[in-house]
């Protein structure tokens, strides 16, 4: 990888904050790019599937979420959410403490 610097939405400060076991490094040129971030860590069940469904009523259809969270609960959390309200669960990524989840809204 060369020297510039990455600019994924894991990589910004705010996010690499809370989830630096979670970063590594990555190519400049980001295969999904989300419109929005939620960060969930330090919530727990009911309310990081709450939070999500507050912040995918904000987005236009097609758009993007990356959803932070530590709740070990949230993985089938927000895998039941995604079924019922017919958004893409697009991926799920288990880091060592928390997990990113990109979803992409539907209608």
């Amino acid at each position: 990888m060369d020297e510039k610097q990455c600019k994924c939405p894991y990589c910004e400060p705010e996010v690499k904050e809370n989830l630096a076991d979670l970063c590594s490094p990555c190519s400049i040129e980001s295969k999904i790019k989300p419109d929005e971030i939620l960060d969930c860590t330090g919530l727990y069940c009911p309310a990081p599937v709450f939070e999500t469904r507050k912040k995918i009523g904000t987005l236009k259809k097609n758009q993007i979420l990356l959803l932070l969270a530590d709740d070990p609960a949230s993985e089938e959390d927000i895998k039941a959410w995604a079924k019922r309200t017919e958004n893409e669960l697009i991926s799920i990524e288990k880091g060592k403490d928390a997990f990113k989840f990109l979803i992409r809204k539907t209608s």
